[in-house]
């Protein structure tokens, strides 16, 4: 057999190291699986202030070592979990909600928000979970972080008047994302039990539409 060209080395060391990062990815992830099941188990069993680093470690079948590896504290934990959720959030606020023709079109707002509660009822016990240890301030500003980012064009147009009166957009969103918020919190309380594109007519029902104009844009 003949020596390998260097070309043919090259090749072949890279495919050993994409072979080893591939392994070493894929125990990472079944080592984050294995401490998010660990955590979320714990939760049915303790109050959150109640357990430990250790708790995770022995549920997850881990040493402390490995959990500090990926995580500083069960606060990072729960934190990490929260952004991954908010990812796929963010995920399904990339539908646009503008035409071509500068339409805001409540047919889209409706698919956005079903698509969401589907999204919150593939994992309502993740949700459930989160909902019972972080306060409900913190996600509800996280959330008008992605409302905001994702629908910057139009929110910087709206307009809503009471009377003679200007209303905030701040608090208009506040006000919205609170009724979300309830609406969601009593939904998974009665286990997802409402279909979802009825919950997201309802809620676009208790928010309403009927003062709200955004400049250079119909709402149809």
């Amino acid at each position: 057999m003949g020596h390998l060209s260097d070309s043919q080395h090259l090749t072949e060391i890279v495919g050993r190291e994409d072979n080893m990062a591939k392994k070493k990815d894929l125990r990472v992830l079944k080592t984050h699986k294995a401490i998010y099941t660990a955590f979320f188990t714990l939760l049915q069993k303790k109050d959150y202030t109640d357990i430990t680093i250790q708790d995770i470690a022995d549920e997850a079948l881990i040493n402390r070592s490995t959990f500090y590896a990926y995580f500083h504290d069960k606060d990072d934990l729960v934190e990490q979990i929260i952004e991954q959720k908010l990812d796929s959030i963010r995920a399904v606020m990339q539908l646009s909600l503008l035409t071509n023709d500068n339409e805001v079109k409540l047919m889209h707002i409706q698919m956005v928000l079903t698509q969401l509660l589907e999204q919150i009822k593939e994992d309502k016990d993740t949700y459930v979970l989160i909902l019972s240890i972080i306060d409900k301030h913190i996600l509800t500003d996280k959330f008008k972080g992605i409302v905001t980012d994702a629908y910057q064009d139009i929110l910087s147009r709206l307009r809503i008047m009471e009377s003679d009166m200007e209303v905030p957009v701040e608090l208009i969103i506040d006000y919205s994302l609170g009724i979300l918020f309830m609406t969601v919190n009593w939904w998974l309380k009665n286990d997802c039990d409402y279909p979802e594109d009825q919950l997201a007519r309802l809620i676009m029902k208790l928010v309403g539409n009927a003062n709200l104009t955004v400049l250079g844009i119909s709402v149809i």
